[in-house]
């Protein structure tokens, strides 16, 4: 536990460090860059971290021992396949690969939080307390599709179609569950209004009325494995979808708020909305977490912006308000200005720091104390290097894990 409290202490640092003088494109590149070696140096250098962990690495040793006669191998789709060959025409050590696909993990959350956030912190900040770094050392080949899922985000903005289905069929080489992503195209293509809202309601309904029967023809069909497995016949304590909740609701809120939408927040808010709607659904099968993390990734980057759209409504209001009541005095003005201006972004800081604290405390309690080995497997962690990590699990659970 103490690496993952160090890592996010030292982005609270970074960030503090980078605020200072000017604020340019460059400097949000450097704190993105450093912040994420941080968490490549974390995952990459990993050992028996990650439920999944056991799996991938013994898989790939078997693959390189027993050679490259096909391109087919355990349930592994092809792209992935092609990556753990590749590796092992260099070396058989698991931990090569680890490397591979821990890097290959992060560059895209890095890539669209330098590129499109509007407060590099607190996406940065989500990211790590979101749970989805620790699906980067569990669902491996879904991490990677995640990741090349991030550099189609300006193609799902700027209606881009055929480059959007270019990059997830590229990315459904890694897994498949990423061809959902072709439907949330057409979704952000509506406007955010009352009715698609309730779009969403409805569905939750008939999801809950109608999934067992649903869920129990796709998979006779597709992956029987999972039939009578724990993540069908049981979902995740609702506790883990409140906070995935809360910002939805503030998501919703901003889209009632906002006088004047862009395509842009409208995407934000749509991707928001279908996070929550599976986290939600993920209460009654846990399996369907899974697809909450495609557009999960991209809410690290609509919280900000949906700050901003929220702060920016609020000073044209105030500014509204008060204004005309002002008369034709520039310095009356410029006073009522600096004040609307002060109290907006007092507002939108008070927002900020309540995010960046719930996330903080659904990281603790959802990701690394509830949890016997943490969010996906993630404690106690271990490294492959002669590192010997100080074990500060005991401080927080009652029955330490490793102890």
């Amino acid at each position: 536990m103490l690496v993952y409290l160090l890592n996010i202490f030292l982005i609270i640092v970074w960030a503090l460090i980078f605020r200072i003088g000017k604020k340019t494109k460059l400097k949000q590149i450097l704190f993105v860059s450093i912040c994420f070696f941080q968490c490549f140096l974390i995952a990459g250098f990993r050992y028996k971290i990650g439920y999944d962990y056991a799996t991938y690495a013994i898989e790939f040793f078997k693959m390189v021992v027993h050679g490259f006669d096909n391109m087919t191998y355990f349930d592994w789709e092809i792209g992935y396949v092609l990556l753990n060959k590749i590796v092992g025409l260099f070396t058989a050590k698991p931990g090569a690969i680890m490397l591979v696909t821990s890097a290959l993990s992060l560059i895209g959350p890095a890539y669209v939080i330098a590129r499109y956030s509007k407060n590099a912190f607190i996406s940065v900040f989500l990211y790590v307390n979101f749970f989805l770094f620790y699906l980067d050392m569990n669902f491996i080949r879904q991490a990677i599709a995640m990741s090349i899922m991030c550099f189609a985000y300006g193609f799902l903005k700027g209606k881009k179609f055929w480059r959007f289905l270019l990059l997830v069929l590229f990315a459904a080489l890694f897994h498949f569950t990423v061809l959902y992503m072709i439907p949330v195209y057409f979704v952000c293509l509506l406007k955010v209004n009352s009715r698609t809202i309730l779009l969403y309601l409805f569905g939750l309904f008939y999801y809950f009325m109608l999934s067992d029967g649903f869920l129990n023809f796709m998979l006779s069909r597709f992956h029987g494995e999972y039939f009578d497995s724990v993540f069908i016949q049981q979902g995740l304590h609702p506790a883990f979808a409140v906070f995935p909740v809360i910002l939805t609701v503030g998501a919703v809120i901003v889209s009632y708020f906002v006088k004047e939408k862009t395509r842009n927040l409208e995407v934000q808010i749509h991707l928001t909305l279908m996070m929550c709607f599976w986290q939600i659904v993920m209460t009654k099968h846990m399996l369907f977490e899974r697809f909450s993390y495609y557009t999960m990734i991209f809410v690290v980057i609509a919280v900000p912006d949906l700050i901003l759209a929220f702060k920016g409504q609020l000073k044209a209001n105030l500014k509204e308000k008060y204004l005309s009541d002002v008369e034709e005095n520039e310095r009356k003005i410029r006073t009522v200005s600096r004040t609307v201006k002060l109290k907006a972004d007092a507002a939108a800081i008070c927002i900020t720091a309540a995010i960046a604290i719930s996330a903080f405390v659904y990281n603790m309690y959802g990701g690394l104390i509830v949890p016997p080995e943490g969010a996906h497997g993630v404690l106690p962690y271990q490294t492959r290097l002669r590192i010997d990590v100080p074990n500060i699990d005991g401080f927080f659970k009652d029955n330490s894990v490793g102890t």
